[in-house]
């Protein structure tokens, strides 16, 4: 293993195609690639990488916009896990190489809305002053803590109106299960031409390790939870039953999930039984299982989170104001947030159910990408990245491609001389129905 280490090595450093893959396992692509440098990287990124656009018979007016989101990989993040990156050439993990890759990828794709990852706190200005001569305002939330990197929405000042913004922190003091320092932003956007029509756009990092699901699935909660109370219109009669009507919603970022997961499946069909999953896998408990149960409790009541992902504060001040959308909501909520002033509403007394293994959200999303589509490596070719969106006056025109595991193994480790991060961006055309 180690005279394979030291040739594969010295092949980047050649240019030549290194003859095993990440986990120096021979790899079965090595005679059709032949030598590195007789392969067009860049051409072979555009062929796998195509535009696919999407039918749709919509008559209404409508307004396009875009959306990318990329996870850009935090120089810090690189250089404290070097031995993740051990078979990229040196000279494309600096940073001065890939900001300049990167500021070149968001010129090509000339996106609407961008929708950041792994911001380095330190490199925030190099983004910002970029970003500004292109067009675009933006909101950062660093994660919290000592971490040094965070999210990061863009949008063209000339065609959106910023209407509400909010940030998201997952870790709420004296909650295990919540105690870790990921965070989210949350914001309402108007096209410049009509104000009346918003929309959400949401970006997040959800937690990395590969084991704690049940940290997932509650960070999720609390991010829907916060998209509910943004996205809230007001309510119409459906059969005698007020029903919750929302703006469209874009949701986007690293979700650190695979398809056949639990909180993938949540997160699309809007419900999960979690009670009898294992703890902390959220894997399905067998008779040979040593693990413990989820039990009926995700989250203590005491975040005022229902187990339909509202906050039960929020839907008490909407019942006492026929079910209108309250402008200060936002004082009514019981998470913790270390930028949020002490001066607070008294919490008011709401009876809401909870403990019962069950969890809900009301929202249809769809995803762009399906389930065979890779976006990063994780000991394997994998998809984490997503844009979902709920096909509620907006539908899905156009998206770029993402490559099947067939067509990654040709990919050189990355960042490579044409991809700038460990992730691949994820781009989306959507058409917005006006009425």
């Amino acid at each position: 293993m180690y005279l394979t280490k030291i040739f594969n090595k010295l092949c980047l450093l050649d240019n030549l195609y290194p003859i095993t893959s990440f986990l120096w396992r021979p790899s079965t692509t090595v005679m059709q690639n032949g030598y590195y440098s007789n392969f067009n990287l860049k051409n072979y990124m555009n062929y796998i990488r195509p535009f696919v656009h999407v039918k749709n018979d919509a008559k209404n007016k409508l307004f396009d916009f875009s959306v990318l989101s990329y996870n850009v990989l935090a120089q810090d993040l690189l250089e404290k896990n070097a031995f993740l990156y051990d078979w990229s050439n040196v000279k494309v993990l600096n940073w001065d190489f890939r900001k300049n890759l990167l500021l070149n990828e968001i010129k090509e794709i000339n996106a609407d809305i961008i929708c950041f990852q792994e911001v380095q706190e330190s490199h925030l200005n190099w983004f910002s002053y970029n970003l500004s001569n292109l067009g675009y305002n933006g909101v950062y939330k660093k994660r919290t803590h000592d971490h040094c990197d965070g999210c990061a929405i863009y949008y063209r000042n000339n065609k959106f109106i910023l209407k509400e913004k909010v940030t998201v922190e997952y870790n709420q003091p004296g909650v295990n299960i919540l105690d870790r320092h990921n965070v989210g932003i949350v914001l309402r956007l108007s096209p410049r031409h009509n104000d009346e029509a918003s929309f959400v756009v949401s970006t997040t990092h959800i937690l990395y390790n590969k084991k704690r699901h049940d940290v997932k699935l509650a960070q999720v909660h609390l991010l829907l939870a916060e998209i509910e109370r943004v996205s809230y219109k007001g309510e119409k009669k459906v059969d005698d039953t007020n029903v919750p009507v929302y703006y469209p919603i874009i949701l986007t970022g690293d979700f650190n999930l695979e398809p056949n997961t639990a909180v993938y499946d949540f997160l699309i069909n809007g419900t999960l039984y979690y009670s009898n999953l294992q703890r902390p896998t959220l894997w399905s408990l067998n008779y040979q299982s040593t693990r413990p149960s989820m039990g009926n409790e995700l989250i203590p009541k005491s975040l005022g989170i229902t187990e339909n992902s509202q906050h039960a504060n929020i839907l008490d001040l909407r019942k006492t104001n026929n079910h209108k959308r309250q402008t200060n909501d936002s004082l009514y909520s019981e998470l913790y947030h270390s930028e949020r002033k002490n001066n607070q509403v008294p919490t008011q007394s709401s009876d809401f159910k909870c403990g019962t293994g069950n969890i809900y959200h009301n929202f249809k999303f769809s995803s762009v990408y399906n389930n065979t589509s890779c976006s990063t490596y994780h000991d394997r070719w994998t998809i984490v990245d997503y844009i979902f969106y709920t096909n509620t006056d907006i539908n899905l025109r156009t998206y770029m491609k993402l490559p099947n595991i067939a067509e990654c193994q040709r990919i050189p480790a990355m960042p490579n001389r044409v991809c700038p991060s460990d992730h691949m961006p994820l781009f989306a055309i959507f058409n917005y129905l006006i009425d």
